[in-house]
This record gives structure tokens, C-alpha cells and sequence, in this order.
């Protein structure tokens, strides 16, 4: 078989697997590079792998931050959205396969279309809704009928937990711990770090 289309059935078969299992078990893939910093837990997605990532992610709901590495505000802010991602991914979580956390750099290139997009005017922007409604999807506040929501008052930790909790009728706290006994969580996620499926993709196209 010839190396492209060896390459090209991997990369089919991969993605048709990610579609079956999830993106909770993408992200236990174990490959990448650290390009999701130690200590981050919000998965850090770009345009190559954001449409697939959330077409496969079994989690309910996500939260997509749209910002740029060089804006101050964006800045302060990630500390807060950490904290409110610790809750939902990463190994310790106190509530697994909830709600995907996912940030998205409008200042690197590669994203600049996807950006425009959502019709991203101001950072940090985030953005609410079930995951497969982000994948190949235009949004703009205009929308009537659109699954996608922007989350306008989530500038803390603690308000944008209040605003998640009132979409989901939920009382997650920031206090909140994991289980010890995990077998009580059905939609219990458990990966060893977070990867970025732009790796593997850059792996095969190589």
C-alpha cells in the first residue's frame, strides 16, 4: 500500500474511532508534546483539530474561550477559567464528562478564520452549547434558534460557575472534590493529561 494512503486510511480510521469512543478517550491517546501547559486543564484546540474534537466529545456541554496570548484581560482571566475547568477535565475532576473546557487562540493565524466564524469582537469571548453544534458551524449574536449561547457575565470563576449552573439547573461549587469511589459516576471520564488531536493529524500529514 502506498505511504499516502496508508496515511490517508489511519487518519480515517482514527477519526471514524474518535466518533465511536469519544473525546474523553482522545484525550488519553497519550500523544502530544506538552502543547497543553502543566497545570492547564481547559483543552487548548486549534482550527486543524477543533470541528473533529468537538464532533467526537461525549460531554454534554461546552464552554469554548476565544482568546489572544497577547491581550492582558485574557490574561487575568485564564486563572478563572482554569479553576472552573478543573471541575470538568483532567484526571481529578470532580465532575468528568459534564462539560468540555476548550480554548481557542484568535491571535494565531491558523485560527483567524475559525474566529471569524463565531464572530469573535472582543476577548476573552466565550461561547455555551452541546459540542457538535460548534463543529462546522457559523454563530453570530444575531442568531435566533442557535444552540450556542455567549456567556455574558463569566468574567470570575465564581460567575461563570453561577451562569453554568443556571443553564444546566445544576449546584456545582468551586469547593467541589472527586469521588473517591468512581464507580458511583456512570459518565466518569479519567485521561492522563490533555492532548491536542492537531498532533496526531500533523503526524500523519508529515
Amino acid at each position: 500500500m502506498a505511504p499516502a494512503m496508508a496515511r490517508l486510511l489511519f487518519l480515517t480510521l482514527a477519526v471514524a474511532s474518535s466518533l465511536a469512543v469519544g473525546a474523553d478517550a482522545l484525550r488519553s491517546l497519550g500523544v502530544g508534546d506538552g502543547a497543553t501547559a502543566q497545570g492547564d486543564y481547559a483543552v487548548e484546540l486549534d482550527a486543524t483539530t477543533f470541528d473533529a474534537f468537538l464532533t467526537a466529545s461525549r460531554e454534554s456541554f461546552a464552554v469554548v474561550e476565544f482568546f489572544a496570548h497577547w491581550c492582558p484581560a485574557c490574561r487575568n482571566y485564564k486563572p478563572h477559567y482554569e479553576k472552573v475547568a478543573k471541575l470538568f477535565n483532567g484526571p481529578d475532576a470532580a465532575h468528568p464528562g459534564r462539560i468540555l473546557m476548550a480554548r481557542i487562540d484568535c491571535a494565531s493565524k491558523v485560527n483567524i478564520d475559525l474566529c471569524n466564524r463565531f464572530s469573535v469582537d472582543h476577548y476573552p469571548f466565550l461561547l455555551w452549547g452541546p459540542p457538535p453544534k460548534f463543529a462546522n458551524t457559523k454563530w453570530d449574536r444575531k442568531q435566533e434558534k442557535s444552540k450556542l449561547k455567549l456567556i455574558d457575565d463569566g468574567r470570575t470563576a465564581e460567575r461563570l460557575l453561577k451562569w453554568i449552573n443556571k443553564q444546566m439547573e445544576s449546584l456545582f461549587t468551586l469547593d467541589d472534590k472527586k469521588y473517591e469511589n468512581e464507580s458511583m459516576l456512570p459518565n466518569n471520564v479519567s485521561y492522563p493529561k490533555q492532548v491536542q488531536l492537531h498532533t496526531l493529524f500533523a503526524k500523519l500529514h508529515k
